[in-house]
């Protein structure tokens, strides 16, 4: 370990622990992470989207300090980005959404659970009262959404995060070639995978097999399959009228995920939404849809004004943190690279990405004479 750097100098950057968590754990895992949709052609361009902003440096000035506090919806996160959420999170490592939610809660930055993630939203809310958001996969039938957001209310939850962009399942190469479907089936090729990479298979003989605690009380009788449940279980397309709804329900900080149309946040700004986080579900869902960043850009002044504005898709480094915000995003979000640390490093991955990120923004800004993340803005992008 180096003196001079809070985290393990093996990893110093979120592409090493991918390197390393792709060899630590069974394919079947990894992939379901890392892939994307279709030929992926979707998440190859988030990534290349933001290497191309580029931010001019600006010099005779001091910059020995550089604060990275972001205020969201009245609170004072300690760094502007957090953890998108990741279904089935528990599969990348065995106890990985609890040692996130801990890490975040610690780190004082925002950790976002999924509806379909494999810890129980009760015990998330417990260990990061403070910090956690929940995503929130919206049911068709309308007496299991409220039933649902009445838990996540009464645990305690600060902010709701409505995820539009999933009208329909996700066709990904990558899972379908492993064999990975629900319910989970022990293929020859899956038993091998988990023979060959015993720690990952000793630690999830301790913890259990994942299973979609949060949603499965919803499950109507034993006959229902569960892949047939999980299908059924969302809408297939969220309509103006059920955010109308959701809004009347919840009266805590309302964020629409996955918007990328410009008429869409009209909408939302209408619909009395405090938040959106631009996203195209780190391609995932549609592999022709626009970057976040291009979205991101082209995002007009009025929307800007009325809402917070939020982004995920494709971030892998500080400098994407600072990158998003010189384009107006006042927090960013990173699933995948959260998840990759904990493959690589089991729990001891979380903090291991907090401590990356946090001293990679604050080598940005003080490489470009910021000294705060709150004085990023436009006039930092090269013209």
């Amino acid at each position: 370990m180096s003196t001079l750097l809070n985290y393990d100098t093996r990893y110093p950057s979120v592409a090493d622990l991918k390197t390393r968590a792709k060899r630590r754990i069974p394919s079947f895992a990894f992939d379901y992470v890392d892939g994307g949709i279709d030929q992926e052609h979707g998440k190859r361009r988030n990534r290349n989207a933001w290497h191309e902003v580029e931010l001019t440096p600006r010099y005779l000035l001091d910059v020995s300090t550089a604060d990275q506090t972001s205020i969201i919806f009245g609170h004072d996160y300690a760094m502007p980005f957090g953890v998108s959420p990741v279904g089935l999170g528990n599969m990348m490592w065995p106890g990985a959404e609890l040692a996130l939610a801990t890490a975040s809660q610690n780190a004082n930055i925002p950790y976002i659970l999924s509806t379909f993630s494999t810890t129980a939203l009760e015990e998330i809310a417990k260990v990061a009262p403070d910090v956690c958001w929940f995503q929130l996969y919206v049911p068709e039938k309308v007496e299991v959404m409220k039933d649902l957001l009445g838990r996540v209310k009464e645990a305690g939850f600060n902010a709701l995060v409505v995820t539009l962009d999933i009208p329909v399942g996700a066709k990904r190469n990558r899972e379908l070639k492993n064999g990975l479907k629900l319910p989970f089936s022990f293929t020859p090729h899956i038993v091998w995978q988990a023979m060959t990479h015993p720690v990952w298979s000793i630690e999830t003989l301790i913890h259990g097999q994942p299973d979609f605690v949060n949603v499965l009380r919803y499950k109507e009788g034993q006959n229902e399959g569960l892949a047939q449940f999980i299908t059924n279980f969302n809408m297939h397309g969220v309509t103006r009228e059920r955010v109308e709804m959701i809004r009347e329900l919840w009266d805590g900080p309302l964020v629409l995920k996955g918007v990328q149309y410009e008429p869409d946040l009209r909408d939302a700004i209408d619909l009395g939404i405090d938040g959106v986080i631009i996203s195209n579900h780190g391609g995932r869902q549609l592999d022709a849809a626009p970057s976040s960043v291009y979205s991101l850009k082209n995002l007009s002044l009025e929307a800007r004004a009325k809402l917070e504005v939020m982004v995920d898709s494709g971030i892998r480094t500080g400098m994407d943190v600072v990158r998003a915000k010189a384009l107006g995003a006042s927090m960013s979000f990173s699933g995948r690279s959260f998840f990759w640390g904990m493959g690589a490093m089991g729990t001891k991955g979380a903090d291991q990405v907090i401590n990356i990120f946090k001293d990679e923004i604050d080598r940005t800004l003080k490489q470009l004479g910021c000294g705060s993340i709150a004085e990023m803005d436009r006039s930092w992008l090269k013209e």
